[in-house]
């Protein structure tokens, strides 16, 4: 039986050089995670946004100016008659003003929004003073857990900072999308908030204001999320017994903390896209039922509303 001590102290070197392997990728992805994750660029300043944002203005303003001359057109040929009027039911004042001004004041905007939502995460990464606050104590459990020979066994660990380096891979994935979605709503913004001036295209420009607000809330709910995976990990004298469990949890439950904490992390931005993606459905059938329940109560307190009604149809 003495054989088997030389395969136990191989599996044991090889285990040992795979935990350093991961180690390794896990401090390289939390170095690149941690300095991006919670900040929003401001992207209105790139040379590449703002030339596409010119050139888009410029096809704002064209459309509008051929959009007058085919109303102007219009009234010259009809008169001023019933179709005429007809044709500039979809070119009222006040929404040909709000989309002229919303697209040539759109940088402007994009601007104030990203400073809100970058005010809004430094708060939340209170009382730390620093939005990688959680990313350093990820840092330290972790690292903390690979010296920790006392109930964790090599595999285990092993496995568990595997998963912790593919969420953190995962993280940084949905970072790169974040950012990339942010450089192609800012773009196209002029585009986007002109669509305001037509009833027929306005649901374009509330997606748009939707999916802009959806890339600036992502960070803002990273933050919450992560601001309390920090509580529980840099102070668990006070959380721990609260929850029922012990003061000190530990390096396994430690790691596990950790992974749920960024499985949830990688979970809010696909959250965020469906109610992005659902939330203009919902608000339609939402103003539906308000619509049906006002014209009940109506019919109801007004005498005689509703049985004039069925005597009309």
């Amino acid at each position: 039986m003495g054989w088997l001590f030389p395969v136990a102290e191989i599996l044991e070197e090889f285990l040992g050089w795979v935990a350093e392997q991961i180690l390794a990728c896990f401090d390289a992805v939390l170095g690149a995670v941690a300095k991006f994750l919670l900040i929003t660029p401001d992207v209105t300043g790139l040379p590449q946004v703002q030339a596409l944002t010119g050139r888009a203005t410029w096809i704002v303003d064209t459309v509008f100016v051929l959009a007058f001359v085919t109303a102007g057109i219009l009234v010259m040929i009809f008169g001023g008659g019933g179709r005429a009027r007809y044709s500039g039911k979809g070119l009222a004042p006040r929404p040909v003003v709000v989309g002229f001004v919303s697209a040539h004041f759109s940088q402007l905007l994009c601007g104030l929004a990203i400073d809100v939502a970058n005010g809004l995460t430094e708060a939340l990464s209170e009382p730390s003073n620093s939005p990688d606050g959680a990313f350093t104590a990820i840092n330290t459990h972790v690292h903390a857990a690979a010296t920790d020979n006392s109930g964790l066994p090599a595999m285990l660990f092993a496995i568990i900072a595997l998963l912790i380096t593919v969420l953190l891979a995962m993280t940084a994935f949905s970072l790169i999308v974040r950012f990339s979605t942010l450089l192609v709503l800012t773009a196209a913004a002029p585009l986007a908030l002109a669509c305001h001036a037509l009833p027929q295209t306005d649901g374009l420009a509330r997606l748009w204001w939707r999916g802009y607000a959806g890339c600036l809330a992502t960070p803002v709910l990273q933050a919450m999320m992560l601001q309390a995976g920090q509580w529980m990990l840099l102070d668990p004298q006070h959380m721990m017994p609260a929850l029922g469990l012990p003061v000190d949890p530990g390096p396994i439950l430690n790691l596990f903390v950790v992974m749920v904490l960024l499985w949830y992390t990688v979970k809010i931005p696909g959250l965020v896209g469906r109610y992005v993606s659902q939330s203009g459905r919902n608000t339609s059938f939402l103003g539906a039922v308000v619509r049906v329940v006002v014209v009940q109560q109506l019919a109801r307190a007004v005498p005689g509303l509703g049985r004039a009604r069925v005597m009309a149809r």
